[in-house]
């Protein structure tokens, strides 16, 4: 590292609030990505290149079937609202890291270093099925003044992708996380609006939904089917990780 580079304003925070990488537990000095240094983070947080599930975007080697689709669609004949369905990476080691510190820790720039990652794979789906209109999955006003931003919306913006907020919360719930499959569907129903004065953005449109994680699909299916409802012509997901067990 030059003189210049160890004087600049980030370097000196990184010596007044050292941090290091949770990869190599490298000290975080300079350039880096805040949750690791950056050899880690382009080891680690790269596109996934598996087979997925055609129907529920379900990584194939943990749960194989046949004809694209993985065992659980088949035994269990799911349906969905959503037209398709894509990730950039698995929910597991650095990506999982970065997106907790992210929403729970609250390090906002770990949004624009993750949407930067995502660009050019998201901006490639939203060609493939002819984007209309990206929406961002909504937190509730509450969990927005505890956090002070939404992280799809911030990842978005780091990705330098147009985003409209044409849907909302209707009332606060528990954290999905904290829940089991069937207690997340549950959850969400009649959760989710579409913002009155952007229904022209839904109507007749082609709908990208994008959420930071992929668990159950109850959040994104919940929005697609309001979206449907207000003359959506196709909804498709995309989501930066995937949880490849749950």
């Amino acid at each position: 590292m030059n003189l210049k580079s160890f004087l600049r304003p980030s370097s000196i925070l990184d010596l007044l609030f050292p941090s290091f990488c949770s990869v190599c537990g490298s000290f975080l000095i300079g350039e880096h990505k805040f949750v690791s240094c950056l050899p880690c983070w382009k080891e680690n947080f790269k596109v996934y290149e598996g087979e997925k599930c055609i129907n529920c975007g379900f990584p194939l080697e943990f749960l194989p079937g046949v004809n694209g689709l993985c065992r659980r669609c088949l035994e269990r004949r799911r349906e969905f609202y959503f037209d398709g369905v894509e990730f950039f990476t698995l929910y597991s080691g650095l990506p999982e890291v970065a997106l907790k510190e992210l929403k729970f820790s609250k390090v906002r720039p770990i949004a624009y270093e993750v949407g930067r990652e995502i660009s050019e794979d998201l901006l490639e789906k939203i060609e493939k099925w002819k984007v209309d209109t990206v929406i961002p999955v909504p937190i509730g006003s509450g969990r927005l003044r505890e956090r002070g931003f939404n992280q799809t919306e911030e990842i978005l913006k780091g990705a330098k992708v147009e985003f409209k907020i044409a849907v909302e919360k209707e009332f606060e719930t528990r954290r999905q996380s904290e829940l089991s499959k069937e207690e997340r569907i549950e959850n969400v129903k009649g959760l989710f609006r579409v913002r009155k004065n952007l229904k022209r953005e839904v109507f007749a449109k082609r709908v990208l939904v994008f959420d930071d994680v992929f668990t159950t699909g109850s959040t994104v299916n919940e929005i697609s089917k309001v979206l449907k409802e207000s003359g959506a012509l196709s909804v498709f997901v995309y989501t930066v990780c995937y949880t490849p067990l749950h």
